[in-house]
């Protein structure tokens, strides 16, 4: 799918629908041949020519329960599709079970059997006239979303499947995250996300990288998709809605001030201080998505069975936590409101009402354009070769550090009159056509004559590749040999210089160096790793290198307090001043001058354990043999 709101087609003669836009990295998919690639490019530039517009209306709701069971008639909440009942129907909860057994063990829920009781109830009743059926159901823990549809559009769905994403403790349970159902009507693609993001006035950014992960991680699965494939994600479909408990709040502004102009209706000044508006104006998270003007009291915190705002000891701010943004063309948003009714919450059920376009294809009119395009193709393949022009042969990423991620990008216009498919292609004797520490996106595309492919080649040295530039076995050199289909191979050269770094370096190396590992020249750090035999390394300047006991003293005695130590990823700028201090100073105390949170430590320490166990085992079990042994002298 294309966000631009373009299809791509089969080419057996039949109009279809298909996932391709981006492919793995280092895992080559079965690609499909250059001929298809250029008839589903032609195809695309002309479908104004067979394609129409259908208008197809949505109900899309969200609601924290608060782990509350289905009291109430959801009637309410569902009002506004009464009047214009809707093609599909969407309804996202969160919290909807908070049991300790459904965060443990992913268990049924007792609490999803009675929610989607009462959802079936309420859509049953919308209208006498119009029949639902649930397209599909996902829940992670307390994160729930369902799909209804109606008669009228059941017969027009494919290509169903749902993904989930945990961003909860250790940020992978699934107390917080995201679930995601998507589907096709026609010939447009749909996403549905619901979240639950990252709670707390302070915690903005978190909430901002929960929102990166659910979008970057999702995958789908479904009978009705090739499971096997990894080219779906949540941007490559046409239109996408999410939904949920985002938890962005008011701030900077005093609660009597937000309750006063909450009692004056007055939205608008009450809105500059809402922190999700600001961070979308910022370009910080949710920046391609839309919502439409907010004109509801905040849907938080209330005293549960009424409609006055927390009186309790805490006293939260009310904010707008929960909201509906969407994404993609031939949206028409509609109704957006709250609905104070409902009281069993802490939290007030949201809905938004929308006319979307969807494709719908004209079979005559769609071979006509298929034959004549065919034609053309045939002519173009006779006369003319491929021809590109690349914007630069050689890519210098400088200094390169640990857990740094850089990205340059290279242009690849084609100059010829055929379309040009290119491909990055194993050297000799190689199993893949880049290092393990480089990423290209896209690896390998289609481009139309006198239009430009913009490719991100990306250096990220992690865990698993900074061993072996630290041992010297490896280096920030490489060559790319990408091929033109029916045309010359362009070899594209990679350099840069690797800083480097306690993170990787072996057992043997680390209990050797009394001095921050900077201020070791590269060849003499070369030779000491080149003799990993720590029981025969020559003189230690202690049982475990001290780059693990700076972080361990000082989780120690600046974290052993904080409730959620090991429960939260750290903040990512703190980790790469963390790993600075490791590899020049000496000082435990300057490994935190610029810590906000202790929160940063202890996935610092989880990535020097991991950076030094993919060196294998043995260095491993010999750093917890010795840090027992210091332990027990102490």
């Amino acid at each position: 799918m294309a966000t631009d709101g373009s299809t791509f087609f089969d080419t057996g003669g039949s109009p279809g629908m298909d996932g391709t836009e981006v492919m793995d990295n280092r895992n080559s998919a079965n690609s499909f041949s250059n001929r298809d690639a250029h008839v589903r490019l032609l195809m695309s530039k002309r479908e104004a020519e067979f394609l129409t517009i259908e208008k197809l209306r949505l109900f899309i709701g969200t609601w924290n329960v608060n782990g509350k069971a289905a009291t109430e008639d959801l009637a309410p909440w569902l009002v506004n599709a009464v009047e214009n009942p809707p093609a599909l129907l969407v309804l996202g909860f969160q919290e909807l079970d908070l049991s300790k057994e459904a965060l443990l063990f992913s268990m049924d829920s007792v609490r999803e059997a009675e929610w989607k009781a009462a959802c079936d109830k309420a859509v049953r009743d919308i209208s006498p006239h119009v029949n639902y059926s649930m397209v599909q159901l996902v829940r992670m823990v307390g994160v729930m979303l369902i799909v209804y549809a109606s008669d009228s559009v059941v017969e027009h769905i494919q290509g169903v499947a749902s993904g989930t994403v945990a961003t909860g403790i250790m940020g992978f349970m699934g107390n917080k995250g995201g679930v995601a159902i998507r589907l096709e009507v026609h010939n447009t693609s749909l996403c549905f996300i619901t979240s639950h993001l990252a709670a707390h006035m302070e915690q903005t950014e978190r909430r901002n990288q929960d929102f990166k992960d659910i979008r970057e991680r999702m995958t789908f699965s479904g009978p009705q998709i090739d499971v096997n494939s990894n080219n779906l994600t949540i941007s490559s479909h046409d239109l996408a809605f999410w939904l949920g408990d985002l938890n962005y709040r008011i701030n900077d502004l005093p609660i009597d001030k937000v309750k006063l102009l909450i009692s004056d209706s007055n939205w608008e000044p009450l809105l500059k201080y809402d922190q999700l508006i600001k961070e979308k104006k910022a370009k910080n998270a949710f920046s391609d998505y839309r919502e439409s003007a907010i004109a509801f009291p905040p849907t938080y915190k209330y005293d549960a069975g009424t409609n006055d705002y927390d009186t309790s000891e805490k006293m939260r701010a009310p904010a707008w936590t929960d909201r509906i943004l969407y994404r993609g063309h031939h949206i028409e948003p509609h109704i957006y409101a709250c609905h104070m009714k409902h009281m069993i919450s802490d939290h007030k059920p949201v809905s938004h009402t929308f006319t979307a376009g969807v494709k719908v294809i004209d079979n005559d009119k769609y071979h006509s354009v298929y034959e004549d395009v065919m034609k053309q193709l045939d002519k173009l393949e006779n006369e003319y070769l491929p021809q590109v022009k690349l914007s630069i042969l050689e890519l210098n990423f400088g200094e390169v550090r640990f857990m740094e991620p850089k990205m340059l990008k290279l242009e690849i216009e084609n100059t010829g009159q055929v379309p040009a498919d290119f491909s990055f292609i194993p050297k000799l004797n190689e199993g893949s056509y880049c290092k393990k520490w480089m990423v290209i996106r896209p690896y390998m595309e289609c481009v139309l004559p006198g239009e430009k492919a913009v490719l991100n080649i990306t250096v990220h040295v992690d865990e698993r590749t900074t061993g072996e530039l630290n041992a010297g076995t490896d280096s920030i050199e490489d060559i790319l040999v990408l091929h033109l289909e029916g045309g010359k191979d362009f070899f594209v050269t990679i350099n840069g210089q690797y800083t480097l770094s306690c993170f990787g370096s072996s057992l043997s190396t680390l209990i050797r160096l009394p001095q921050p590992i900077r201020e070791v020249s590269r060849q003499e750090l070369f030779d000491m790793e080149a003799s990993v035999d720590a029981q025969n390394a020559g003189p230690r300047s202690m049982p475990v290198p001290k780059e693990l006991f700076f972080l361990l003293d000082n989780i120690n005695a600046k974290g052993k307090n904080e409730m959620h130590l090991f429960q939260q990823r750290g903040l990512h700028q703190e980790i790469v001043d963390i790993r600075e201090s490791l590899d020049t100073s000496l000082s435990g105390e300057l490994l935190f001058i610029s810590c906000k949170s202790e929160l940063s430590l202890t996935p610092v320490t989880h990535s020097w354990f991991h950076s030094l166990y993919s060196r294998g085992p043995t260095h491993f079990l010999r750093l917890i043999k010795g840090a027992c042994h210091t332990l027990l002298t102490v």
